[in-house]
């Protein structure tokens, strides 16, 4: 089996592991304890996640996982206000649908994903929503609002 065959088969593996574990999860009636407990987790990791994946903008947070996970398909787009990123497909949310239905969004794809774009911009998580997930819609959107950070930093007692 060659290179490119290996790692899509362990990208594969991963997703349906993170799939089955989110259902068992949800099952046990512990799913939304143990997403809070690793998004409490999540912004002591994001730093390292960014340093060793060489993340250096909210770009690289999507387009770098997407390459390493297989997972979903981002796309970002810049605008006026920041950044704006939307994935129409994720074999996550599918295999997870076909498992049972729990969501495994926050706690093992979005919880993560904003704690390493908080550090990489180095803003507040308060300036990113997410306004869909491809588990209850037709495509996961996440807005970043740099535009409103920027505002907030300027120093009025220069004026």
């Amino acid at each position: 089996m060659d290179i490119e065959k290996r790692f899509a088969l362990l990208q594969n593996t991963y997703a349906a592991s993170i799939a089955e574990t989110a259902n068992t999860y949800d099952k046990l009636k512990m799913l939304d304890t143990v997403v809070e407990k690793r998004k409490e987790r999540q912004a002591q990791t994001a730093p390292y996640l960014n340093q060793q994946l060489g993340i250096q903008s909210f770009e690289d947070v999507f387009y770098t996982l997407s390459e390493i996970y297989g997972c979903a398909n981002w796309s970002v787009k810049k605008t006026e206000d920041g950044y704006v990123a939307t994935a129409t497909s994720c074999k996550l949310c599918a295999l997870s649908k076909k498992m049972g239905g729990a969501n495994p969004c926050n706690g093992w794809c979005l919880d993560p994903m904003l704690a390493m774009l908080s550090d990489v911009g180095k803003i507040d998580s308060k300036h990113i929503a997410v306004e869909s997930t491809l588990m209850a819609g037709d495509c996961c959107k996440v807005f970043i609002n740099v535009k409103e950070v920027k505002c907030q930093s300027v120093n009025l007692s220069t004026y």
